[in-house]
């Protein structure tokens, strides 16, 4: 049975993973459309993206500790989708 995650993720200038534990999940993560600026995307590995206010990127199967974000405080990204089945 596959649960339905929903979390808000309040940035800050620091690396912030998407979960403090192992989470795994088909997802969406949105950059809120009222954002100021771009944030970054990181594996943590050294690979950056930056995502601009109101961009989208969906993922598959993705482990959410693994992930890092950050932007300046007050920025905020959302994770919508089922936990892995």
């Amino acid at each position: 049975m596959r649960n339905v995650i929903v979390i808000t993720v309040d940035l800050d200038s620091e690396d912030k993973p998407l979960s403090t534990t192992k989470l795994v999940a088909t997802f969406t993560l949105t950059a809120s459309h009222k954002n100021t600026q771009d944030a970054t995307l990181s594996d943590g590995k050294g690979g950056e993206v930056l995502m601009a206010p109101g961009v989208q990127y969906a993922f598959e199967r993705v482990n959410l500790a693994d992930l890092q974000v950050r932007s300046k405080a007050g920025e905020t990204m959302y994770v919508v989708g089922p936990t892995a089945g």
